[in-house]
């Protein structure tokens, strides 16, 4: 691990000082913000160690049989990404690999930290675990055997199997079981654990181009701030440093002091916002992550989307003739929503970053439903003023994706399901998912879109409150995965994944070829 974060710290520094992102000054805070990218829980690992695997949650997440699957099949099985500075450890001495980091577990961005009844080691999980993937441009030739120059901070990891990872322990009879087994590689529902009893993966994004993005004026409990939006609907709305201690919550920091009482903590049984200002009192590793969060978020100014011609032989996936004639269609049928309308496209982002009601968009609404930023929320505190006045206290809007780098982040949409999962993260897989999932967006009559509906492989044991009651196999999922426990309601029957965003199916076959053609060049 350490040789990987020298090698990435001695790429940035060249590229903060030759791009003026920021100015040579701010290379140190970059270099720090990236350790904390890379290496910092915050404490989260206590609350997977100590809390999850207990009532009232009772879910033991099985990091146990991921890191010590074979580390040679490790990202076949798992889509995780080794750590290079690591190898096999001995089956009789060592539980995980040997790594140069004494925190490393072999598995980027997923740390170890001995427990104090000296048993097995306490295991967290850091930004990295999800966001950092292989470099499209210069993929590893054997993606279970990475070199530190193979893999991108940020790109967001679209092999990993979070699902797989989550149901390791659990029963296939278990209704939470097959939940995850419907979660597609590449996604995670980030409201699972503080849950809005909505089951919503959505992809893991990749982070990049951030100085280039749109900025919003927003107010945060009456006080003005200037923002990018993030979230995907939105929801992160109020700024890096606020939507990085979010994800810090989300991924158990102060889990005891400050955030496991608002779960349930309302007079009806409901969510309780977290509370920033009692956790600065009681908890110590919120005040570390207030003090980080700024150089965490410096350190995102700095990636850039990943260039196809800058990969080897990728400037030959391009038919550089028809590049002109796609600009064109862009500018024409999707420049409305997927420009700032203000810059050059050099410098285009190719999103405006608004927001549209998820019934004009027309995609799965489960992610758009989410209500954990909600007011009276438990993230109420992590949301604009301008984000809880919407007329719907919030939820039901999806954000316009950026689509500079898209060649390389297929499958499409939220939930990550148009598209064939090849597994291969070499140029050549990725630009065959990328060509198929824009042939199923803009060709809808091609996707079959009933087939897209997730089902459980096997029978059903589901907890209600006037019982539990069997579901058949080849039940959809959507059925029960958002069922209120309250009430019994569901949240979000919408089965279908692959339906919606039908803009540009009225393109010739020669405007459809062009657009591709020209969006492997963003």
């Amino acid at each position: 691990m350490k040789k990987i974060l020298s090698i990435i710290a001695m790429y940035f520094a060249v590229l903060l000082v030759s791009t003026g992102t920021c100015t040579a000054g701010d290379t140190q805070d970059v270099a720090e913000g990236r350790d904390v990218w890379f290496k910092s829980t915050f404490g989260g690992e206590r609350f997977f160690s100590f809390i999850l695997p207990n009532p009232p949650f009772g879910l033991r997440i099985a990091f146990d049989q991921m890191l010590t699957w074979p580390r040679d099949s490790r990202f076949d099985e798992y889509g995780v990404i080794n750590d290079p500075d690591c190898t096999p450890g001995d089956a009789s001495t060592d539980y995980y690999d040997r790594c140069d980091d004494p925190e490393s577990s072999g598995v980027i961005g997923i740390r170890k930290f001995t427990s104090q009844s000296g048993e097995a080691p306490l295991i967290g999980i850091t930004c990295a675990a999800c966001h950092a993937g292989f470099d499209p441009v210069n993929p590893p030739s054997d993606p279970n055997q990475p070199k530190a120059e193979n893999i991108h901070p940020t790109v967001g990891n679209q092999y990993v199997q979070i699902g797989k990872i989550f149901q390791g322990h659990l029963a296939l009879h278990d209704p939470r079981y097959q939940v995850f087994s419907s979660w597609a590689p590449g996604t995670v529902d980030t409201t699972l654990l503080q849950s809005d009893h909505i089951n919503n993966p959505g992809m893991i994004t990749p982070i990049w181009a951030v100085p280039d993005r749109p900025f919003f004026e927003v107010t945060i409990n009456g006080e003005p701030v200037r923002v990018h939006r993030n979230g995907q609907g939105g929801e992160d709305d109020a700024g890096c440093e606020l939507g990085a201690l979010r994800v810090y919550f989300n991924i158990g920091m102060c889990a005891s002091e400050c955030m496991i009482n608002h779960l349930a903590n309302g007079p009806d049984g409901s969510q309780t916002p977290i509370d920033l200002e009692q956790c600065r009192s009681v908890c110590p590793d919120f005040l570390q992550a207030e003090a980080s969060v700024e150089k965490l978020c410096a350190f995102l100014e700095t990636p850039h989307p990943p260039q196809l011609v800058k990969a080897p032989g990728g400037a030959g996936f391009v038919d550089w003739e028809a590049v002109d004639k796609g600009r064109q269609v862009f500018s024409r049928a999707c420049a409305s929503c997927h420009s700032d309308g203000d810059r050059s496209i050099k410098h285009n982002v190719l999103s405006n970053d608004l927001i549209q009601p998820f019934s004009d968009v027309g995609t799965n609404s489960c992610r758009a439903r989410t209500t954990n930023w909600m007011a009276g929320h438990i993230w109420a505190a992590f949301s604009s003023d301008q984000y809880k006045e919407r007329p719907t206290g919030g939820p039901g809007f999806y954000r316009t994706m950026p689509l500079v780098g898209i060649w390389a982040t297929a499958p499409f949409f939220h939930n990550n399901r148009l598209g064939h999962h090849n597994n291969d993260p070499s140029v050549t897989g990725r630009i065959a998912t990328y060509e198929e999932a824009m042939y199923l967006l803009l060709n809808p009559e091609a996707r079959d879109e009933p087939s897209s509906i997730q089902r459980t492989d096997e029978a059903v044991q589901l907890p209600t409150p006037d019982g539990v009651i069997t579901l058949p196999a080849r039940t959809p999922v959507a059925e029960f995965a958002s069922t209120d426990p309250n009430s019994g309601a569901n949240l979000c029957p919408d089965t279908i994944e692959n339906k919606g965003h039908y803009f540009g199916s009225e393109l010739t076959e020669e405007e459809k070829y062009a657009l591709t053609e020209f969006l492997k060049t963003r």
